[in-house]
């Protein structure tokens, strides 16, 4: 593998990357793509399906399809992968995802230059084994790295001959196409010498970012001395050398003026780059008939062929890289200067600079909207109108949190897989800013050809500048959009509809007309209002008044959630599916917001959970539905979202977070809904069991939705009068408050049981049985006992007992402990064994918590080596209050 990319002195004329179409990799891919990905995932890869070549869209051939597919992709495993076949049958090309692999993308057109920068690639990384080919002469070398690092790549040159250049590694967060069709050249990416099926990630030299950096260092160095310029430095070499010459920008030069500077450029046997630089920019100042130039200027070189420099100069009519401002920038470095700079007159000058005093200017257009002057310098003065003027206009900006947002409707997911438009809270970009800003501003910036004031768009600095202002915003601030009356944290009445300053809320009641709401509602009014909601679910097999009463709390809690700091999540279970778990959040949504609930999908990974819930905060949805739980639910951002008033969530694409509201409704479903940790005391569920096989099968003489649908403002108001009612009355205390969720508990739980129903908490006790981390604490504290009891040891000596081998026939052996060995793999194991990092974090986190009368505690150090020990807890130790207690305390109540 050492001699995987041969490039000697002697092999100078056998360019292996020219020639690429000609080689075939020597172990033939599968046709199949699932074969394919299947056999790279064993070597170690993480295969991506990407769009293939063949289908009529932007980036066909290179780019992925499946949402999320970093995270996705990253952990897939062999039943995944196969899923894509059907799920993703256009992406019929196959990429491989960067993070432990490393690729190094040649990005030049340019064969020498191609080959130079191999060479230069190998001298710093090293050989590999792997070398790819998509359009040659551009190339990829992969490698492999242990620390992760984020991508490094050069800036995109335009190189002389008129092509683009750039060195990329790619790194964390990317990938690259190995195996399908090439968009432009139709044709098989081909591995001359091995592929990815032949060769394992794990054999694959390593690379480590130090090494990536300098050698991107290196190729810039390379594409400079070459001729290569970045858009940037183009700009400034036209810009000066326009300067120098006394041009105006787009002023075309006079041949006299080319000629003077042009002499001044010495031709002493230039290099090949810099001679073609030169013809170019002299063709770029007089086009054709500066011929006779460039044939008298590049005789004076010893080297001159006549005929090439003929050639070269027919070829200069297709390539603009080269400005006409650099031919007088390279006469400047050879002490050149224009005669008579020809720059802005300095009346000019005057009368712009005197415009600002002068008081004849309109400050308004005929349409009305204010006149914002771009003089330089004044940028902190035109945001400061901008926004005065986008505040006047009303458009419907606010702040929330750290970012600008709008109200718009967004196609979003619900449970039966359609999707519908729904209001969400869209972050506004640069771009839409700088829309906004013209929209209600007329900007006027000073025209020196025309000696007047003209009329120009929002500059997109002044956009971004104000975008970059958190914390000296004007705008309203908005923590959320509701579409139905709502009560405020005081128990006042929200239902006039537009921005409510007092809350920070927005209503928008799509056109609908909500009853009075009764201002004075006694207990029985309550009651009745209560008994309409009941109806509307009594068809519901609710296996306790407690369930119910988590489902009537789900109703209540949607329609004032915006004005409770916290409130906990709210779960419907049941042993099989079609009995109505959906529907209920349905219900519950239907009423608040005239939608069906918006879902997100748990997910395989917590990583990926956190992605979904985070974008759903940031939309500042009402409410967020976790729908068809098939794992135990936990994790803490979930956790920080029940019991935070406001959270930092990264934004999708970018390596920024943004600070919002948490104020969201949240549900989940699930047929055996198991929630774990911390959830288990965050959390009220509701089970429902219809007692029958096949309960999707069951006939109702009545539709929940539809009812809800035809009588909306009703039920709206039936919720509203429970809570009114029980405010007026004062909120008398029913139950001690729950930890984390105290004014939940003092407004809709404290109602329900005022008015007679079933304390919903009471759902906690059930969910803490079937909590699989507190079921794994317990089998390891019962195994601790029965085998270390109550001694003092370290994580080591833990692993040692619970590893402990005795002899058997045959020379086999067994394990003394298996139950013990078993509890510990299951808390702390990795890779079939007890990882001693883990468990010492595992125990660490669980120290002093009370289970069954024991708890673990720490025990000192000694030999350097932390202790522990399993102690009876005493009589009246407190253990950790999560709730628990108190609703035990009035489970008979």
């Amino acid at each position: 593998m050492e001699d995987a990319i041969r490039m000697t002195d002697d092999e100078a004329g056998a360019d292996p990357v020219a020639d690429a179409s000609t080689v075939a990799h020597p172990s033939s891919a599968p046709e199949d793509p699932t074969a394919l990905r299947l056999q790279l995932h064993r070597h170690g890869y993480r295969p991506i399906p990407v769009l293939g070549a063949h289908v009529a869209m932007k980036g066909a051939g290179k780019r992925p399809m499946m949402k999320g597919w970093e995270t996705v992709c990253a952990s897939a495993d062999e039943a995944e992968i196969a899923r894509w076949t059907k799920a993703q049958r256009n992406c019929t090309n196959t990429g491989l995802l960067c993070g432990a692999l490393i690729g190094v993308d040649i990005d030049v057109l340019d064969p020498d230059h191609a080959q130079r920068l191999q060479e230069i690639a190998r001298d710093i990384l090293g050989p590999t084994p792997l070398l790819r080919i998509g359009k040659a002469p551009k190339c990829l070398l992969a490698f492999r790295t242990e620390a992760a690092f984020d991508k490094v790549q050069t800036p995109e040159f335009q190189m002389l001959d008129g092509t683009v250049a750039r060195i990329e590694i790619l790194a964390t967060g990317q990938q690259f196409v190995g195996f399908g069709i090439h968009p432009d050249t139709r044709a098989p990416y081909v591995w001359p010498e091995a592929s990815p099926l032949d060769v394992p990630i794990s054999d694959l030299p390593l690379l480590d970012q130090d090494r990536a950096r300098r050698f991107v260092d290196a190729a810039d160095r390379y594409l400079r001395a070459a001729g290569g310029q970045t858009a940037a430095d183009r700009r400034d070499i036209d810009r000066e050398g326009r300067k120098v010459a006394g041009l105006k920008r787009n002023q075309a030069p006079s041949r006299q003026l080319v000629e003077d500077a042009f002499a001044c450029i010495p031709n002493n046997d230039l290099p090949y780059d810099e001679w073609i630089k030169v013809g170019l920019a002299l063709y770029a100042a007089l086009g054709p008939d500066g011929r006779d130039l460039w044939e008298t200027w590049s005789a004076e070189a010893a080297k001159n062929d006549p005929a090439l420099t003929a050639e070269k100069w027919d070829s200069f009519a297709s390539v603009r890289s080269v400005t006409a401002g650099t031919l007088f920038w390279l006469a400047r470095q050879n002490g050149w200067r224009a005669a008579k700079p020809q720059g802005v007159r300095a009346g000019e000058r005057v009368k712009h600079d005197g415009a600002r005093d002068t008081e004849e200017l309109p400050t308004h257009d005929d349409a009305g909207r204010p006149i914002i002057y771009l003089f330089a310098g004044q940028m902190p003065t035109i945001i400061d109108m901008a926004e005065g003027a986008l505040l006047h206009a009303e458009l419907g900006y606010y702040q929330r949190g750290s970012m600008v947002v709008r109200p718009a409707m967004v196609p979003v997911a619900i449970a039966d897989g359609r999707k519908i438009d729904a209001p969400r809270l869209v972050d506004v970009k640069a771009h839409h800013m700088a829309e906004a800003f013209t929209r209600v501003v007329s900007f006027k910036r000073f025209d020196k050809r025309a000696e007047e004031w003209v009329n120009s768009d929002c500059p997109h600095r002044i956009a971004e500048t104000f975008l970059a202002r958190e914390g000296q915003w004007r705008l309203p601030v908005l923590t959320g959009i509701i579409n139905c009356p709502t009560l405020r944290p005081d128990g006042s009445i929200l239902d006039l509809p537009g921005y409510d300053a007092q809350t920070g809320l927005l209503f928008d009641p799509q056109d609908v007309q909500f009853p009075v709401l009764p201002r004075d509602p006694d207990q029985a009014t309550a009651l009745r209002a209560l008994g309409f909601l009941k109806d509307l679910i009594s068809t519901f097999p609710f296996v306790t008044d407690a369930d119910r009463s988590v489902a009537l709390s789900g109703i209540l809690t949607a329609l004032i959630r915006r004005s409770l700091p916290t409130a906990p999540l709210h779960g419907f279970n049941a042993p099989t599916a079609g009995t109505g778990k959906s529907m209920l959040v349905d219900l519950a949504s239907q009423i608040a917001t005239s939608r069906p609930a918006p879902v997100i999908a748990q997910g395989k990974s917590e990583e990926e959970m956190e992605k979904r819930l985070g974008a759903a905060l940031i939309a500042g949805d009402v409410l967020i539905a976790i729908d068809n739980c098939e794992e135990p639910l936990g994790g803490e951002l979930l956790c920080q979202t029940l019991t935070q008033t406001s959270l930092k969530v990264r934004i999708l694409g970018k390596s920024v977070n943004a600070e919002v509201p948490s104020n969201a409704a949240v549900f989940a479903t699930g047929n055996n809904l198991t929630l774990e940790g911390d959830m288990t005391r965050r959390a009220i569920r509701a089970t429902l069991d219809a007692g029958v096989e096949r309960p999707e099968l069951r006939a109702f003489d009545r539709d929940p939705l539809a009812m809800v649908t035809a009588q909306r403002g009703d039920y709206v108001t039936a919720g509203l009068t429970v809570l009114r009612a029980f405010h007026i009355a004062g909120r008398p205390q029913m139950r001690a408050p729950l930890g984390s969720f105290t004014d939940w508990s003092r407004w809709v739980r404290d109602a329900l049981i005022w008015l007679g129903e079933a304390d919903p908490c009471i759902t906690m006790e059930g969910m803490r049985g079937t909590d699989p981390k507190l079921e794994a604490l317990t089998t390891v504290l019962e195994q601790w006992r029965e085998v270390i009891g109550m001694d003092r040891v370290s994580v080591r000596e833990i692993i040692e007992r619970a590893t402990e081998q005795r002899p058997q026939l045959y020379g086999r052996s067994e394990f003394i402990h298996p139950e013990f060995r078993e509890a510990l793999l299951r808390v702390a194991g990795e890779g079939g064994a007890i990882n001693g990092g883990r468990l010492s974090k595992w125990i660490g986190g669980q120290q002093n918590r009370i289970v069954n009368g024991l708890r673990l505690v720490s025990a000192g150090v000694s030999a350097g080596r932390a202790r522990w020990q399993l102690e009876a807890a005493e009589n009246g130790a407190a253990p950790i209050n999560d709730g628990s207690e108190v609703l035990r305390s009035h489970a008979d109540a």
